[in-house]
């Protein structure tokens, strides 16, 4: 019985001076991106493996946007 008061002691405590809510929406968050960004990846990949050429155009594509939204080295 002193065991389990401690522990909810204790529990109360980890909740009290931690993010609480915040640090469990953070940690759905962190998930969910993760998992969409596993998904993307998997799609990224049999694109690739069905379509190579395809997939080597878009890759170029967006190395070319990557490249244009960078800083500006030319002075005008």
């Amino acid at each position: 019985m002193v065991e389990i008061e401690e522990i909810d002691r204790l529990t109360r405590r980890l909740h009290r001076e931690s993010a609480g809510p915040l640090a469990e929406l953070s940690n759905r968050t962190i998930n969910a991106i993760t998992a969409r960004g596993r998904e993307f990846a998997s799609w990224v990949w049999e694109m690739a493996d069905d379509r190579p050429l395809i997939s080597l155009l878009i890759a170029f594509q967006i190395g070319f946007a990557v490249g244009h939204w960078g800083p500006r080295r030319a002075k005008h």
